[in-house]
Parts: structure tokens; C-alpha cells; sequence
């Protein structure tokens, strides 16, 4: 194995990491990690990580870099939707400055979300392009 592939298999399990570690707290209920969020979410991003972890090992740089793009692609989707849910979260209250001071008790954890963030990246960065060999 090459640098290359150790450095994919460190990315698919600084993915693995930062799902597990906290996204969000919410004051009264706590921690939220990725799993918390959305289920579904979370499920593709693990599947994702597991199959980084198998493209990495066995040198499917293509694989690894879609991957990589992939779980960018929802973490992004993700950090929108928890937006938009943490400012629209307590629409409820009649107060609009109630609900907005309400809306600020919530707080982005970063940590998770440069975690994964930094392993898909590395995913992307380090897959390199795949050499084909020419016939002369």
C-alpha cells in the first residue's frame, strides 16, 4: 500500500470520527452527533465512510475521490437543513423576539463537522489521478 491509501483510510476514519462526535447542543437535551440529526443522513455517510475504507485499501482512487466529493456534497446538504431547521425552529412561539432568543440557545458543535469536512477532503485531495500505463 502507498501513502496515498493510508492517507484515504485516514480520511474514511476522520469521517467515521466526526459523525460520532457532537453537531449540536441543544441546551435542555443535550449533545446531538450526526446519528442524531437524521438518520437517514447519517446512514449514508457511514455506508460512504465504510466504502472509502474499501476503495482506500484496495487502491479504487476513482471510487475514493467520489466518495469524497459525495460526502462533501451531503455534508452540505446536511449543514443546510439544520440551518434552516435551528432558525425556523420555534416558529411557534407568538413572539417573534422570543422565538429568535430561543433560536440562539442553540449552538453549532464544529468540531464533527470539520472532522468530517477534513476527511473528505483528504479523500479528494490524496486519491491523485490514476496512472494508466501507454503502449508504445
Amino acid at each position: 500500500m502507498t501513502l496515498k491509501n493510508y492517507i484515504g483510510i485516514i480520511g474514511a476514519l476522520l469521517v467515521i470520527a466526526g459523525g460520532m462526535m457532537p453537531m449540536l447542543h441543544i441546551p435542555i437535551i443535550g449533545n446531538w452527533n450526526y446519528w442524531d440529526l437524521d438518520t437517514v443522513l447519517a446512514s449514508i455517510v457511514y455506508s460512504l465512510a465504510i466504502l472509502s475504507l474499501i476503495a482506500a485499501a484496495s487502491n479504487k482512487r476513482g471510487l475514493l475521490r467520489f466518495c469524497g466529493w459525495t460526502l462533501l456534497l451531503v455534508l452540505t446538504f446536511t449543514f443546510g437543513a439544520v440551518y434552516f431547521k435551528v432558525s425556523n425552529y420555534f416558529n411557534f412561539i407568538p413572539l417573534k423576539k422570543l422565538a429568535a432568543v430561543a433560536g440562539r440557545m442553540i449552538h453549532y458543535r464544529w468540531i464533527g463537522w470539520a472532522l468530517i469536512a477534513s476527511g473528505a477532503i483528504l479523500m479528494i485531495l490524496f486519491s491523485g489521478k490514476n496512472k494508466k500505463s501507454q503502449i508504445h
